[in-house]
């Protein structure tokens, strides 16, 4: 998602914001080879075999095709993306916008657009800190700005110092955007490879880097909010997941099904798609790999695993958490894959 994009995304909504930030450059040293002329090319960090491999190492993916995953929520299936274990603290990053009395963005500056500039980061995965979940911190240009490359913070703090951009203002909101290698692809609807989305360019320390975008949130807490997932197993048994047992209970020729269920759904007010994953166990019934159906299962709604609040004593034999906290956004819901 590059910043036209995003602000498809947040078409229709007003981000209403108390004032404009400090600015983050008042002391900066002068470093004008930070701002590159209009139509540079910033060199990818994937091409740098070291950085690469630290990257890859760090991403929390198992495999680059990140394939939707199903699982359960309040009686329907539902489908899923597992991103691996993540930071729900939000780490800033920088946009350009362009004062705009019809855009997206409205401060009481003014309201603003994004340019066609990639979002600036200042860490990815392996970096100290590093989050998916992404404040967003939006840099007005001035009629000095003449679509100058800045692929830094370090180059914004010179942008700000030359009078490219105007003090920045921080907005109430962060976004999930997880970073991968280039090659990465998000499937988009169940086992259908072609619909797979390759991801989108955003400048990191003066280096191309590429994310994928899902679920912007209101958050001005420091961190977004964490809804359980169950991973449920039937008393002195696996999980009943095929991915985790690398078993096809359904037969459908793959093994992404389980018979996890999800409290929260997109919606809910507490939905971020970060989640903490608890261990079920619960007596004996029809699951997934009894029913040989994704979709069928007598026990499909996270609520069936309580009584007023508590485990229900004639269901739920044991909760616990793993102590693992995972980014999991959930798709709602595609379209079936065409045959």
């Amino acid at each position: 998602m590059n910043l036209v994009a995003f602000s498809l995304l947040c078409a229709g909504a007003a981000w209403v914001l108390p004032a404009c930030i400090d600015p983050l450059a008042s002391d900066a040293v002068e470093r004008p080879e930070l701002v590159l002329a209009a139509g540079s090319e910033l060199p990818d960090l994937s091409d740098d075999p070291i950085k690469r491999a630290a990257l890859d190492r760090a991403d929390g993916l198992d495999d680059d095709y990140i394939a939707l995953r199903s699982a359960f929520a309040r009686g329907e299936r539902v489908w899923y993306w597992d991103l691996g274990p993540a930071s729900p603290a939000p780490i800033p990053l920088y946009m350009l916008v362009l004062a705009d009395p019809q855009g997206v963005f409205e401060t009481r500056a003014g309201r603003f657009s994004p340019l066609p500039h990639p979002p600036i980061f200042d860490a990815i995965p392996g970096d100290p800190g590093y989050s998916p979940w992404w404040t967003a911190v939006l840099w007005p240009v001035t009629d000095a700005y003449a679509d100058q490359v800045i692929g830094s913070f370090a180059a914004m703090d010179e942008a700000f110092r030359q009078g490219l951009v105007s003090a920045s203002i921080r907005l109430p909101m962060t976004i999930n955007c997880p970073v991968v290698l280039p090659e990465a692809r998000l499937e988009k609807v169940p086992g259908d490879r072609l619909s797979a989305a390759e991801p989108s360019e955003a400048y990191y320390k003066g280096t191309a880097v590429y994310y994928f975008s899902f679920d912007v949130i209101d958050v001005t807490d420091p961190t977004v909010p964490i809804a359980p997932v169950y991973t449920v197993r039937r008393e002195g048994g696996e999980p009943l997941s095929e991915p985790w047992r690398g078993v096809d209970f359904t037969s459908d020729g793959d093994q992404l099904d389980s018979n996890d269920l999800f409290a929260q759904v997109p919606g809910d007010a507490g939905y971020s798609g970060m989640v903490e994953l608890y261990d079920a166990v619960v007596t004996d019934g029809e699951f997934i790999d009894r029913s040989g159906s994704d979709a069928t299962s007598e026990l499909d709604d996270a609520a069936q695993l309580f009584i007023d609040g508590e485990p229900d004593p004639t269901r739920t034999v044991a909760l616990q958490s793993e102590g693992v906290i995972v980014n999991r956004p959930i798709r709602t819901p595609p379209p079936e894959a065409t045959p």
